[in-house]
């Protein structure tokens, strides 16, 4: 009987790969995964930890992409944002921090250890963004309403319609892109310009002008 010595940097037991299934390409600290014929048995490994985990190995390493803030209007300045938005500086450190130690510290034997050891961090960044997303987009429609109530009919028309053209260019690069991360980072693009749109339609101007003549943005 042979014993399983887990590695120091591991702080719980994980069981070794069986020899016959060891990658015979190395892969090692790779936060991409390129997949041959004779990758199928680490590609089928991968995707047990994947079911495991409840996340995949795209989504934990794409969140430099994620912590990218939502697309302000061309004339919002970042200054007319609410300071009370966290930006989730810190859980985006404590995050990459896990995932270079775990790219530094990869065992062949347990090659998805920082699935592991790197979700609740993950979790915890993915919340953060989320909520920051959110509130940022609530400012940006706030925002957005006021500048577009001091425009007159034909810019107010122009301006929506700018709108409509970036987001049917986001849908047409996210079709049109081979990267699934990059491609669900196009399709939010795609999905604030649609909320911005649909929060401006909403608004009736017509006849409006005498109640917002005096608000300048």
């Amino acid at each position: 009987h042979t014993h399983t010595h887990t590695p120091r940097h591991l702080p719980f037991r994980l069981e070794p790969l069986p020899m016959a299934d060891a990658p015979t390409t190395s892969t090692k600290g790779a936060t991409v995964r390129v997949w041959g014929r004779q990758q199928e048995p680490e590609k089928s490994r991968l995707t047990s930890a994947e079911k495991r985990y409840g996340l995949t190995w795209d989504e934990l390493h794409a969140y430099k992409d994620r912590m990218l803030f939502p697309q302000l209007p061309t004339c919002m300045g970042v200054e007319e944002l609410s300071k009370d938005i966290s930006l989730c500086d810190s859980v985006f450190r404590g995050l990459d921090r896990c995932l270079t130690q775990g790219t530094i510290h990869e065992d062949d034997r347990f090659p998805y250890a920082r699935m592991q050891i790197c979700k609740p961090h993950w979790i915890k960044f993915n919340r953060c963004v989320n909520r920051r997303d959110e509130l940022i987009m609530r400012n940006i429609k706030s925002w957005e309403k006021a500048y577009v109530a001091n425009l007159d009919p034909a810019s107010r028309s122009e301006y929506v319609d700018d709108i409509d053209s970036k987001m049917r260019y986001f849908l047409y690069a996210a079709a049109n892109t081979g990267d699934a991360q990059h491609r669900a980072r196009l399709e939010m693009n795609a999905q604030h310009c649609a909320i911005r749109q649909a929060s401006l339609m909403k608004s009736n101007y017509d006849g409006a002008d005498d109640q917002v003549a005096g608000t300048k943005v």
